[in-house]
């Protein structure tokens, strides 16, 4: 099976079901943000960094992150999607992890398909294509960082960055 890594240079799990209660074994977010207006899709939610966790044996990195939508209208799982790389379904592919060390941005890894490694591809069942008002829904993606790496940024469309979350 070929990998593509999707790693640009920066200027400067399950699948998803919706959730009204933390992760089983999470006590409290690792950290969280709420929508800044540059969208006007995502208006009024909130985003909390549930995991940020690492393999051991691998370089593989995997997120996972409670979206709540805080509207009245249905939020699309589509506009979180990348807008630098085209993936098969782009859907949750936007949410970067920038290494701040390295002066890298890291892309959520693309299969040989050309599907993102996060979710939203629908075969991936269960899956939530939309957050309810009123409701939240944990997505994940998969991302290739350097082991060594201590802390990253998290950059979800709409949402300011979310400084310095640690890798675990």
């Amino acid at each position: 099976m070929a990998t593509s890594l999707l790693v640009s240079p920066t200027a400067s799990a399950n699948p998803s079901t919706p959730s009204t209660s933390p992760s089983p074994g999470v006590s409290s977010p690792l950290a969280s943000a709420t929508s800044n207006g540059e969208s006007d899709d995502i208006s009024s939610a909130s985003a909390e960094i549930i995991e940020l966790k690492q393999s051991k044996s691998s370089g593989f990195t995997t997120i996972t992150v409670r979206i709540t939508n805080t509207t009245d209208e249905d939020m699309h799982d589509h506009w979180f999607s990348n807008p630098t790389y085209i993936y098969r379904e782009p859907v949750f592919s936007g949410v970067t992890l920038l290494d701040e060390n390295q002066n890298v941005r890291h892309n959520p890894v693309m299969d040989e398909q050309d599907y993102c490694s996060c979710s939203g591809y629908s075969p991936r069942s269960p899956y939530a294509p939309f957050v309810r008002p009123g409701e939240s829904v944990d997505y994940w993606a998969m991302y290739y960082i350097p082991e060594n790496t201590k802390s990253v940024d998290v950059k979800i469309p709409g949402f300011d960055p979310i400084e310095d979350v640690p890798v675990g």
